[in-house]
């Protein structure tokens, strides 16, 4: 059909299902490639009109990448090269990566072509970078070209992705790798230009020769080898340095290019704080409590993944068979640990920013969800309404998958987002009941009479290992939404004192 004829259709349920499809998938596409909001939104008309929940699984799965596609559309054409594009909030934002990471989560994702699933992928790491979550993006990127190694679109935007989170950090050195990294997948997207779609050839094209321009060809030259560094003697310290970096959990932004021995360490802290004379380096403090916890959960997930059996502990503990197939170990407690020590964090990351940007929360009131908004509505603080602080923008939009019954201003961004936020309460102050088999146990029991939440061993770890990824991350983005700030400040003519943590280490690296 032309496009003329899409927008001259009124009734789409005179169609056969794949026929829907089409017509909407394409009324988005080539509205937005006309520039005209008011095709967009006739597509999202005609959703109204068709019960897309009878769709196949597979048409359930694009349906909703095209729904993801038509929020994003109606993004760019509303906001972009404008100051708003920088909003905090932003209703399609939301919906668009609603959707994005539906089509992930439906039962038709692994049905679907391999190259639509590489696009899907894509895209949401597109809108994690744009939205400042630009640690957690790079995952997604990994994801698409782990299914199709060489998916142009998923290496050019990882290029991207890396230039631009290059840029923002602290140490030079750092920067540069990036950089450098950087330009290597965007040599290697190019390759296959014949793949990249729209404009995107031009566009990355020009990212490259920008960076030609400000770089030698001896830097450029090659990709630089970051695994030069001895993990150690000790077989236990090398295994446990190998499994942190493999799943990307060292606060150190060169763990996110890769599982290089030089990113064995937590290298990362808080970049000169301009701070009151004589008033105590609190920010530092504070961050060293965080990272220490964080490091002290990580290996205690460890240590209960790789011990998971019996512990000599648990020798004199008379557990009472209750015949439900309930988990009782030392291990699965250090599990426990790891998960509350890492939620913990967030709303001590919430505590230090309440404190950095003087937001004036009463401290017994401060959490992760509660320093955005004032008095417990949907209006931003102003502070974060004008921000054009990206990594504090990420922080903003990580809290937004923290479920939490007070602060439900918006959908819940992550369909299972809400489980985190449960299981953690009643870790705290209820009963948490870790099950060898949920399906053996719903068998025998009448499930809603338990005042218990209940989860299989491997979905908890999993979700362990979730949380402890999104800390990470929101770590990072501490760090550099800080170091923006302090990047403003006029530091002429002030009664203060530069404080610059100084590294103490067994072990000098990059």
């Amino acid at each position: 059909m032309t496009y003329q004829e899409l927008l001259n259709i009124d009734d789409i349920t005179q169609f056969d299902e794949k026929n829907q499809l089409e017509i909407i998938g394409n009324l988005f596409d080539t509205s937005f490639d006309n520039q005209n909001i008011s095709g967009i939104e006739k597509a999202f008309d005609h959703l109204k009109s068709i019960d897309i929940e009878n769709f196949s699984d597979e048409n359930k799965t694009i349906i909703y990448y095209d729904i993801s596609n038509g929020w994003s559309y109606l993004r760019k054409l509303r906001y972009h090269n404008t100051s708003q594009a920088w909003n905090f909030q932003m209703e399609e934002l939301t919906n668009e990566i609603l959707f994005q990471r539906k089509a992930i989560i439906s039962d038709g994702f692994s049905k679907i072509q391999k190259e639509r699933q590489c696009q899907i992928y894509t895209n949401l790491g597109n809108s994690l970078s744009f939205i400042g979550r630009f640690v957690e993006a790079q995952s997604y990127w990994n994801k698409a070209i782990q299914i199709i190694p060489n998916f142009a679109m998923a290496i050019a935007n990882k290029a991207n992705g890396l230039f631009y989170y290059g840029h923002i950090l602290f140490v030079e050195q750092h920067k540069l790798i990036f950089y450098n990294h950087s330009y290597h997948y965007l040599k290697e997207a190019l390759e296959y230009k014949q793949y990249l779609e729209g404009g995107a050839e031009v566009f990355f094209t020009e990212l490259k020769e920008q960076i030609e321009n400000r770089f030698t060809d001896e830097f450029l030259s090659v990709k630089f080898d970051l695994s030069d560094f001895d993990l150690g003697n000790d077989p236990n310290l090398r295994n446990y340095r190998n499994w942190c970096l493999t799943n990307k959990l060292f606060i150190n932004p060169l763990n996110d290019l890769g599982q290089y021995t030089n990113a064995s360490h937590d290298c990362m802290n808080l970049s000169t704080i301009i701070i009151q004379a004589k008033k105590p380096p609190t920010y530092f403090t504070l961050y060293n409590q965080i990272k220490q916890e964080f490091s002290t959960a990580r290996f205690s997930f460890y240590q209960s993944t790789k011990n998971a059996n019996f512990h000599y502990s648990d020798e004199d503990v008379v557990i009472l068979d209750t015949m439900e197939t309930a988990l009782y170990s030392y291990n699965i407690e250090q599990t426990k640990i790891a998960y509350r020590i890492s939620y913990s964090i967030l709303d001590k990351i919430s505590y230090l920013l309440n404190d950095y940007l003087k937001l004036n929360i009463p401290l017994h009131l401060v959490n992760f969800k509660s320093i955005w908004h004032l008095n417990k509505s949907k209006t931003l603080k102003p502070i974060f309404q004008n921000s054009d602080n990206w990594a504090l923008r990420g922080l903003y939009w990580l809290s937004k998958d923290i479920y939490e019954k007070d602060f439900d201003y918006d959908k819940i961004m992550e369909p299972d987002a809400m489980e985190l936020s449960i299981i953690r309460n009643h870790l705290e102050h209820k009963c948490l009941k870790i099950l060898g088999s949920k399906e053996l146990y719903e068998t025998l029991y009448n499930t809603s009479d338990d005042i218990s939440y209940t989860i299989e061993r491997t979905e908890f770890e999993a979700k362990t290992m979730k949380l402890l990824n999104l800390v990470r991350a929101s770590i990072i983005y501490l760090s550099i939404a800080i170091d923006h700030e302090e990047k403003k400040k006029d530091r002429d003519d002030l009664k203060t004192l530069p404080i610059q943590l100084t590294k103490i280490a067994k072990h000098e690296k990059i």
